[in-house]
């Protein structure tokens, strides 16, 4: 009996790769993107609405406009931004990498981190 492929659903961790659209900018230089899905400290952010249902090799495009950024990825900005130095606005290429059930451990870590960041600007009151 085969097992089902994993989609994106609350307390996955999820794995994505990241690309600006525009195709003049080549950088080779960022990781792999990995979070918790659906562990934020206001729920759901456009950016993992967008993800929710995906699976391994699905890709999506996020157009972020100036003054949303926040908005649009919530609680993931700082871990989303920072190594990948994406600034808005931009046009994202995301494809899902690996989709996995968290365990729980990582789930309360996710939960924890979610709640307290440096100074961002989000509002979430961690600082």
């Amino acid at each position: 009996m085969s097992e089902q492929p994993q989609t994106i659903e609350n307390l996955m961790k999820v794995t994505l790769a990241i690309q600006t659209a525009d195709t003049s900018v080549v950088d080779d230089s960022s990781g792999p993107f990995v979070f918790i899905y659906g562990v934020g400290p206001s729920g759901i952010t456009p950016f993992e609405k967008a993800l929710h249902g995906k699976g391994v090799g699905d890709r999506i495009r996020l157009d972020v406009t100036p003054g949303t950024l926040c908005e649009t990825v919530g609680h993931l900005e700082l871990p989303f931004c920072k190594p990948n130095g994406i600034m808005a606005p931009v046009s994202l290429e995301v494809t899902v990498v690996d989709v996995v059930r968290a365990q729980d451990r990582d789930v309360v870590k996710a939960m924890a981190a979610g709640g307290s960041c440096s100074d961002c600007g989000c509002g979430c009151g961690g600082h």
